[in-house]
């Protein structure tokens, strides 16, 4: 499994368009708004990227319930970015939260491993994945880690672009959380 999944990683690395990556990152950190849209394994990977960009105080939104998906895609505007996560493209509620988004203006991005599907085709920007299933990897589950790899780069550039504040918020959110921490004994 660790070697499937470094290759993956590797894969997926390799065929990493850099340029669209810079190009989500500037879009993000300049979004009023950040919405991540995926279904079942997908939805817990945008849940992952919700996370992070929250904790350097990118005001960013989850969604893997259709009817919240399209009720926070209905309200973005220009300037705000829509990422629709998906290992085939084909997943409905993906592809309509993405469209509605689009048709206020903001920017779409598809996160798929099928750079030519229907998700990829309806966003502005595309960050495809590598993705080997296996016996008991089929489908999501086979792309996870190279979807977090992809929108961990994403959060890796935002961060780099928001230097200072990230590591504010890092030092604040650390102290936060401190005293809920056990001693090392």
């Amino acid at each position: 499994m660790a070697a499937a999944d470094t290759r993956l990683i590797q894969d997926t690395a390799a065929q990493l368009d850099l340029d669209v990556v810079a190009r989500v990152a500037d879009a993000i950190v300049a979004a009023p708004r950040v919405l991540l849209v995926g279904v079942s394994t997908s939805g817990d990977v945008a849940t992952m990227l919700e996370g992070r960009l929250r904790r350097i105080g990118i005001p960013g939104w989850s969604a893997g319930d259709a009817h919240v998906a399209l009720s926070e895609a209905a309200l973005m505007k220009e300037g705000d970015v829509a990422i629709g996560i998906s290992h085939r493209g084909r997943t409905r509620e993906v592809m309509e939260a993405l469209a509605e988004a689009g048709s206020h203006g903001a920017l779409t991005v598809a996160v798929t491993s099928f750079a030519r599907s229907p998700l990829a085709e309806l966003a502005d920007l595309v960050l495809t994945t590598a993705s080997r299933e296996t016996t008991f990897r089929l489908g999501g589950l086979a792309a996870v880690h190279s979807q977090l790899f992809v929108l961990d780069a994403v959060y890796v550039a935002v961060a780099q672009r928001t230097y200072e504040r990230t590591n504010e918020a890092f030092e604040r959110t650390i102290s936060a959380v401190e005293g809920h921490r056990v001693e090392r004994g």
